[in-house]
């Protein structure tokens, strides 16, 4: 038994079987109204992110995704997905109908550009999905760290303590010749104009007046801020357009000088 299962896209046929197979291992859920409720009649619902698993014509597991979008801060909203109702009939369990049912839908999305993938799961049934049954990784603790993109009242508060540090001459005559304004884009973000002279930085400059111009999408941007990233890749994603520059060349070299201090501006870790 469950030597020939197979796991394929959900079909119309399958939804009376699998809604069944869903509220039996659920059973505190009301029945004949969450399935539906969740899936059929949510607006996200695609069946393309609902495998089920098949034994010679019968129904014996099913796994959902479903698409989210998560608020980072304000201004930063990304794709998620959620892995959700994961269900294998009582006898054949612990079989890898579970472990099979996950890897089939990363592999029929794997092209999806997803920043973040997640699930609530039984504390019990968490040990059957977690490394390396299926290659996830529970989160070290209770905190999760992330570092916000673009965190104007960081900005403005590294600013502050930045041209302090100027004013004390901590710099001494490094940044007298300096006069650089630098736009950085970021996919579903606001722009960030920061100008750098011999005073230090200004974080109200005119977008229109930058002498640079640098769009990437998020991970990147992160990755070029963070020091993370050889000219290698650089110059690829230059090349690709993943990452765009636009300016004179002189202002490019100029950035380049100063890249650690923008670096320090732009950083800091928050929770």
């Amino acid at each position: 038994m469950c030597d020939s299962f197979k796991c394929r896209t959900l079909q119309e046929k399958d939804d009376q079987a699998v809604r069944r197979l869903v509220e039996s291992t659920f059973s505190f859920l009301p029945i004949g109204k969450f399935w539906d409720w969740k899936y059929l009649r949510n607006p996200s619902f695609d069946r393309s992110f609902v495998a089920v698993a098949e034994d010679e014509g019968k129904i014996i597991g099913c796994n959902h995704w479903l698409p989210r979008k998560v608020k980072l801060a304000d201004s930063i909203v990304v794709d998620s997905m959620l892995g959700a109702s994961i269900a294998v009939l009582a006898e054949y369990r612990k079989k890898g109908v579970g472990r099979a049912l996950i890897h089939f839908l990363r592999s029929q999305h794997s092209e999806r550009k997803l920043a973040l993938m997640y699930m609530f799961a039984d504390p019990e049934l968490r040990k059957h999905f977690h490394t390396p049954v299926a290659g996830y990784v529970p989160a070290p603790g209770g905190t999760v760290w992330y570092r916000k993109i673009l965190n104007w009242n960081k900005v403005k508060t590294n600013v502050t303590d930045f041209n302090m540090r100027v004013k004390q001459g901590e710099f001494g005559d490094r940044l007298d010749k300096v006069d650089l304004t630098v736009v950085f884009k970021v996919h579903d973000a606001p722009p960030l104009c920061l100008h750098l002279d011999g005073k230090g930085f200004e974080t109200n400059s005119s977008v229109e007046k930058a002498d640079l111009t640098i769009s990437s999408d998020g991970n990147l941007f992160t990755k070029i801020r963070d020091g993370q990233i050889g000219m290698r890749m650089l110059i690829g994603s230059l090349a690709t357009g993943r990452l765009k520059v636009r300016g004179s060349p002189r202002k490019m070299l100029e950035l380049y000088r100063n890249i650690q201090t923008f670096r320090e501006i732009l950083s800091g870790k928050i929770t």
